[in-house]
């Protein structure tokens, strides 16, 4: 089965993801204006292009963090992608990532779990 456009940019960043150059790839994904993400377990929540770059992407550069797409799949509105995660300590993370798309296919909310 085919991904959508929107889909397939994530999948694009999640494999080429490197915590140097973070938030520029991951700038290419179509988003809202306001998308917000929550990493509940990880205590980070935020709003907005300007918010996540520092917020989220603080976290991955402060961890140098690194990833590794195990699987991406989509379902109507949302993308989920399986993910291993590895931080500079030696930490092992499993994580689910959801991305919620809105009509015009764009990130609007994002659930790292």
């Amino acid at each position: 089965m085919s991904l959508s456009s929107t889909a397939e940019a994530i999948k694009h960043y999640k494999v080429t993801f490197n915590w140097k150059t973070g938030f520029e790839s991951w700038s290419k994904v179509p988003t809202t204006m306001n998308y917000h993400m929550l990493a509940p377990n990880l205590g980070l929540e935020a709003t907005g292009a300007d918010e996540i770059r520092d917020i989220i992407f603080g976290f991955c550069t402060e961890n140098e963090l690194e990833q590794e797409l195990v699987d991406i799949i989509e379902h109507g509105q949302y993308v989920t992608c399986m993910l291993n995660l590895k931080t500079k300590s030696g930490d092992s993370i499993q994580c689910v990532e959801v991305f919620l798309l809105d009509e015009e296919g764009r990130v609007d909310k994002i659930w790292a779990l």
